[in-house]
């Protein structure tokens, strides 16, 4: 755990450092990782193709998964670029779906729904600032990737500490009878 925290960590702060690296690895991860689920899904689907005999949108979606993955893989620089436009679509309509479920939550007496509506706010108006600021979707979302990666990798070492700490305990209890 703790050799993972720390390669989490110096991988997130490598992607603070590094944006246009970070989003053209992050282009060719998911041109990957779509691959591999098209893959997948159509390997299911010839599986099961005779349990399910109405399942064309899964071989469809299983082809079309794999042109996807192959394009990310063959033009990561291209799609590198519009990645965030992508990201950037996604925060807008991300940003104002959450602002919009926040008056439920208030219906529903969630005393932080005032929380939910600043964040989604925020979230649509750096979707705007994403496209109309060349450069700054990039960075955002390199930024994103980096904080995430070094948040979880402080998680892998304050977990270390807690289950070492909840060792000393039990070994320090004198009413575990021990065999």
């Amino acid at each position: 755990m703790g050799i993972t925290g720390a390669a989490l960590v110096a991988l997130g702060i490598i992607c603070l450092c590094n944006p246009l690296s970070t989003v053209i690895s992050l282009a060719w991860i998911i041109g990957l990782l779509t691959l591999v689920s098209g893959i997948s899904t159509l390997l299911n689907w010839i599986r099961l193709k005779s349990y399910f005999p109405q399942s064309g949108s899964i071989l469809l979606s299983s082809i079309l998964q794999i042109i996807i993955g192959i394009l990310f893989l063959r033009h990561d620089l291209a799609l590198a670029a519009i990645m965030p436009i992508i990201f950037a679509l996604f925060l807008i309509i991300e940003g104002a779906n959450l602002a919009i479920r926040s008056f439920d939550y208030r219906k529903v007496g969630f005393k932080l729904w005032w929380a939910n509506l600043i964040l989604g706010i925020a979230s649509t108006i750096l979707g705007f600032l994403s496209f109309s600021v060349p450069g700054v979707g990039g960075k955002t979302l390199s930024l994103c990737v980096g904080i995430g990666l070094i948040l979880i990798g402080t998680v892998y070492f304050t977990a270390i500490f807690a289950i070492n700490r909840f060792e000393r305990k039990l070994n320090d209890n004198p009413w575990i009878d021990e065999q």
